[in-house]
């Protein structure tokens, strides 16, 4: 299945995936808007977004001849495709760590010139229970294995209409009396899910950015309890709420002891308290130090439509 653009050879173009995305739709926006060539997009649906720079290409990560011919000819694969939420350890590492490391060979033998991958702030967060960020930490470690000119991005929490990290965190914010699983001290940073695009577009033609990993935060830092304060302001509770903090250690461990049986009934697994455990901030970067002043404040990404 193809629509939109029929790419030619020579002729500069994007590989995406994840296209269909919180982020990816993001992304998608910001190149049709900008100068750059045509979009070939790796999805598993027909895409939502129609446009004479896009070309929809029906494919599965995990199947390489579904995609290998559309490679031939691009000249950046920027790589947003992950599994996330409540996955088994083994979906995990067979997407967001096996699935990139067939991509990265695929746009290797394509002679891809650039390869930017979006892991995540997870990756660094050395928490054996949180599966995703391990499953990212290992994708990286198999892309550095190559002889790609590849970037490696990990964002913070993003932000933004539809933000399903926002969502998940909003059920608690509004409840009567907040839960805060640790002490509420832990550190976020989070980012506009827009100011990401833009990042991730201005990526595509900078030379300067060869073989390095780019932690992208936005120009704020809280912590997690005055996050979810700020959430539930934004629903509509104009006062700060009572909150109420729970042990996180005896929390996580029974999660952990019923995951293997019941995850699909859990409200979330002990991996995904990793935002309570963990700081989930950025470290320094004179590339987004430049851009951080154009960034949403907090307040701003709540408020804002993506």
């Amino acid at each position: 299945m193809q629509t939109g653009y029929q790419s030619n050879v020579g002729e500069s173009s994007v590989f995406l995936t994840g296209a269909g995305g919180f982020l990816g739709r993001a992304v998608v926006k910001r190149l049709i808007a900008g100068d750059s060539g045509p979009i070939v997009c790796l999805v598993r649906r027909p895409g939502a977004i129609a446009s004479s720079k896009i070309s929809y290409i029906k494919g599965d990560l995990l199947d390489p001849k579904s995609y290998r011919d559309h490679l031939k000819g691009c000249d950046t694969v920027l790589h947003l495709a992950a599994i996330t939420g409540k996955a088994a350890p083994s979906e995990y590492l067979g997407v967001n760590r096996d699935a990139t490391a067939m991509l990265a060979q695929e746009a290797a033998r394509a002679t891809v010139k650039k390869f930017i991958f979006v892991s995540s702030i997870a990756a660094k967060f050395k928490d054996p229970d949180y599966h995703y960020g391990q499953s990212k930490l290992e994708a990286e470690r198999k892309l550095r294995q190559t002889a790609l000119d590849w970037i490696i991005v990990r964002p913070t929490m993003i932000l933004g209409t539809g933000s399903p990290i926002e969502q998940s965190l909003a059920k608690l914010a509004t409840m009567p009396v907040v839960p805060i699983f640790g002490n509420g001290k832990v550190r976020v940073q989070p980012v506009f899910v827009n100011d990401l695009a833009k990042c991730l577009v201005d990526m595509l033609d900078d030379g300067s950015l060869s073989r390095r990993t780019i932690e992208i935060g936005g120009p704020q830092v809280v912590t997690i309890e005055e996050l979810m304060q700020l959430i539930r302001q934004r629903r509509g509770n104009r006062s700060h709420s009572a909150v109420c903090h729970l042990p996180i250690g005896p929390i996580s461990a029974c999660l952990r002891l019923a995951e293997p049986l019941l995850r699909p009934l859990l409200p979330f697994t002990s991996g995904q308290l990793a935002s309570f455990r963990h700081d989930g901030v950025a470290e320094p970067d004179a590339w987004i130090t430049a851009r951080q002043a154009g960034m949403r404040l907090i307040k701003e990404m709540l408020n804002a439509e993506a």
